[in-house]
């Protein structure tokens, strides 16, 4: 088993506890005020789930102790800073991978293959908050819709090209692009179980991880920028 720590231990890294004391070796867990680098040479990953503007300093630490690191989205709060630590991990010869659990959801082979350039798509998602919602929500959706945003960009928030983005609030939380529905729920497969283990046994995407995740980050800033947060 991997060796890991974990920085983090809110809601989220939690979650993430309890996948990882099945999959792995926890060593420590620490939360974002605590010390960790004396504890970085008892790991092979870090995994970080810290408040969002705490990512790019743990990264980069963790990074350049030679450290391979699982970072929860967004990676930073800037494209520039994150652009440098995915170039920093090749410098130290580590990985860098972060959250893009829906890519593991079983319905994601069928958005891909009923999708295209001149498809019509309605995303909608109903969560509880809307608080925070471009780093909550719509991070996933742009990743998800990577195949055919990966080219020439109309954003005119909430479109993009041919896509249309609705968020709200429910009591009852759904998740729908188009007809396929990425609700969460009993039926569904365990995509951050997946996704962890599939890391921890090194049979991942680097690449295609790094590209989407740069491309989310580049649209996200451009929409603040342009349409407001």
């Amino acid at each position: 088993m991997k060796k890991v720590g974990l920085l983090g231990l809110g809601y989220w890294g939690k979650i993430l506890h309890s996948k990882l004391e099945k999959l792995s070796d926890v060593k420590f867990i620490c939360t974002s005020k605590d010390t960790f680098e004396d504890k970085l040479d008892l790991v092979e990953w870090v995994f970080i789930a810290t408040p969002d503007e705490t990512h790019y300093d743990i990264v980069e630490k963790c990074i350049s102790k030679g450290k391979n690191v699982f970072c929860e989205k967004p990676l930073t709060l800037d494209y520039k800073q994150s652009k440098s630590l995915f170039e920093l991990a090749d410098i130290n010869n580590v990985n860098l991978y972060v959250d893009d659990v829906f890519n593991y959801r079983d319905e994601i082979k069928k958005l891909h293959t009923s999708i295209n350039y001149e498809s019509k798509i309605e995303v909608e998602w109903d969560t509880f908050s809307t608080k925070n919602y471009l780093n909550r929500l719509v991070y996933h959706d742009l990743y998800m819709l990577y195949p055919i945003l990966n080219g020439k960009l109309s954003i005119k928030w909430p479109t993009i090209n041919n896509i249309s983005f609705k968020y709200g609030v429910s009591k009852n939380a759904t998740h729908q692009i188009n007809d396929i529905n990425f609700t969460h729920g009993n039926k569904n497969n365990d995509a951050l179980m997946d996704m962890i283990y599939k890391l921890l046994n090194n049979n991942v995407n680097y690449d295609y991880n790094r590209k989407i995740i740069l491309h989310t980050e580049n649209i996200l800033e451009k929409i603040r920028v342009y349409y407001n947060d």
